[in-house]
Formats: structure tokens, C-alpha cells, sequence
């Protein structure tokens, strides 16, 4: 994690937002805990954390190899797909001050996806900024994180519209 620094944000922001836009993100009450999770992460971010928290249990955790490098072979295929949506562009828009911002934005996306969750299925457009700002700082590509804001702005339509 110390090398990753900031990029290790982008994985325990990914995992969420991946959930809350998949089909089980309809599950009513399931985008509300994934936005606490997204919150506590984002948290770290905007107080200046170098890098996400974890307890220490599950840092002691370990996985045996053989069933990592299954999973590694398994999802070659889509991370060849993925590289090629992203990499390293705009990258002032992922560090520094940026980064702040983002973390912002992603506290707020955090706080108003509980209220989006009101509509059905509304819950995809916050957990697809979280999932855009994720790739965005993983790869530090700042065309991801310019993707994820215009997102923001829509789910902050939906906001107006719910309330």
C-alpha cells in the first residue's frame, strides 16, 4: 500500500462502485451501505492519508497461490480490454489538489446516494462517477476523472429531481 500511495485508493473505491451498478446494486438498502463504505474511504482521502486503511486483520489475511493465479489467469481477458480504455493522461487532474477535489466529490456522491436510492435503479448513475473516479485514480488518467465529474453532475440532477 505505502508504494501504491494515493492508486490504492482507486481499488476500495472500485469494488463498491462496481456493486452498487450491478444488478444486486437494486437490492433496496444495498447502494446505501456501499455509499458508507465509499465514504469512509473517501474520508481517508480528504483528511491526507497517503494511502487507504485497513484494520489489521485484514491485513494479516493471506490467500494461497494457486487459487490467486487462477483469478489472474481468469480475468486477464478483461484487463487487456480495460488497459486499453485506460492510462496515464491529464495526470495533474488525479494528483495534488486534484486529488482533494475528487475525494470531495466523492464524499458528496456518498452522502446524496442514499437519497437517490429512493427511485429504483437511480443508484447506478452516483456508483458510476464512484466507479469512473476509481479507474481515474488507479491509472492516474485525468480523462476518467473529467468522465466522472460530468457523472457527478448528473447524479446531482437526480438529486433535484428526487427531492
Amino acid at each position: 500500500m505505502a508504494t501504491l500511495g494515493a492508486r490504492s485508493f482507486g481499488p476500495r473505491l472500485l469494488v463498491p462502485g462496481l456493486i452498487g451498478v450491478s444488478p444486486i446494486g437494486a437490492i433496496p438498502g444495498l447502494p446505501a451501505v456501499m455509499a458508507l463504505i465509499v465514504l469512509l474511504v473517501a474520508a481517508q482521502m480528504l483528511i491526507g492519508m497517503d494511502h487507504a486503511w485497513l484494520p489489521g486483520a485484514l491485513l494479516r489475511r493471506s490467500m494461497a497461490g494457486k487459487p490467486l493465479l487462477q483469478a489472474c489467469h481468469a480475468i486477464r481477458p478483461y484487463a487487456h480490454f480495460i488497459d486499453m480504455l485506460l492510462r496515464p493522461r491529464l495526470t495533474v487532474l488525479t494528483r495534488g489538489p486534484f486529488l482533494f477535489v475528487i475525494a470531495a466529490l466523492v464524499v458528496a456522491i456518498a452522502v446524496v446516494t442514499p437519497i437517490i436510492e429512493l427511485v429504483p435503479l437511480a443508484g447506478i448513475v452516483p456508483n458510476a462517477a464512484i466507479v469512473a473516479f476509481a479507474l481515474a485514480l488507479t491509472a492516474h488518467d485525468g480523462v476518467w476523472a473529467q468522465i466522472a465529474t460530468l457523472i457527478t453532475g448528473g447524479s446531482f440532477y437526480l438529486l433535484f429531481l428526487v427531492i
